[in-house]
């Protein structure tokens, strides 16, 4: 766990519960903070969020208790054996960034579940979750924590268009069924024979539109900030870090902020839960010159050319 009064110099924290409160007397600086975040830092600490500690603990228990299974029991919900990215993927299974080498890091990933006739059912990034047979809880831990965080993704957004200038419930009727991806990140210790080239996930900024990143405390993660140099986040373990991708850049005309970050390794072993918050597959993200670019074709493009297994 980190020390109670080590913060972040370069971010904000932001309480939820003020957020939330429009009548709370310090709404109007925390709306200031948030301005900030979006525009400028590309990142925030969210304190006092509505998603328990209770939950967010037992998928942590449950993704380690998945990852300590041998590869052949992992095996069985590799991603290798779909036309997407669900289950299981090992070590060097993503590549963020042609140059660095294959990320030094396990993955499961789980997404959005169509259990009715859809015309977004047979779409590679809606296809049917893969979990491991001997292991429910995961499956029902996981899935109330991804409705959960769909949730709190939705008043975030609104929050976002608020700043941003759009209508304050703009990206509500766009993510009536999001291309969400709930995840777990497995960093083992980093090898002794690892290179400049080499991280546990190498630096990048995430391509979706809003990102929350769940952790145990431990700081790993490494953002670049407006000076340039590499600083690293510290969140309780309550806490949750926000961040924004490359598709809400584009979306906003540059307005919101996607930061690179990175995570380097240590001899500690680390895991982290991100959940990446993204619209439905039909939004339209852009129009140049008559050229429509839709939510779904970006995000497919972003997913086949990072997944070793989909290039």
């Amino acid at each position: 766990m980190i020390s109670k009064t080590k913060f972040s110099s370069s971010i904000d924290y932001i309480d939820f519960k003020i957020l939330n409160n429009v009548n709370d007397k310090n709404y109007k600086v925390t709306i200031k903070h948030l301005e900030k975040a979006v525009t400028k830092t590309g990142f925030f600490v969210l304190k006092n969020s509505p998603i328990s500690s209770k939950i967010t603990k037992s998928l942590f228990e449950q993704y380690k208790l998945f990852f300590k299974k041998p590869p052949s029991e992992k095996n069985k919900v590799n991603m290798l054996n779909t036309n997407s990215n669900r289950g299981w993927g090992p070590s060097k299974s993503e590549q963020v960034n042609n140059n660095f080498n294959p990320d030094y890091k396990e993955i499961f990933d789980c997404g959005p579940q169509i259990d009715y006739d859809h015309k977004f059912k047979n779409l590679p990034y809606y296809a049917s979750n893969i979990w491991p047979k001997d292991m429910p809880l995961l499956k029902k831990t996981a899935i109330s924590f991804y409705n959960q965080c769909n949730e709190l993704g939705i008043i975030l957004l609104n929050k976002i268009a608020k700043v941003i200038n759009l209508p304050e419930n703009y990206f509500s009727d766009k993510f009536d069924l999001p291309m969400a991806l709930l995840r777990c990140n497995f960093y083992p210790e980093r090898p002794t024979f690892s290179a400049d080239k080499d991280y546990g996930i190498a630096p990048h900024t995430d391509y979706g539109c809003l990102t929350l990143l769940f952790t145990e405390g431990e700081p790993g993660l490494e953002i670049k900030t407006l000076s340039g140099k590499w600083e690293k986040i510290y969140a309780k373990q309550e806490d949750i870090i926000i961040n924004f991708g490359d598709m809400l850049q584009l979306w906003s005309n540059e307005i919101v902020k996607a930061t690179q970050h990175r995570v380097h390794g240590s001899k500690n072993v680390r895991y982290s839960i991100p959940f990446f918050f993204n619209p439905r597959h039909d939004t339209l993200i852009s129009e140049i010159n008559k050229k429509k670019l839709l939510a779904g074709e970006y995000l497919a493009y972003k997913f086949d050319t990072t997944y070793q297994h989909r290039k």
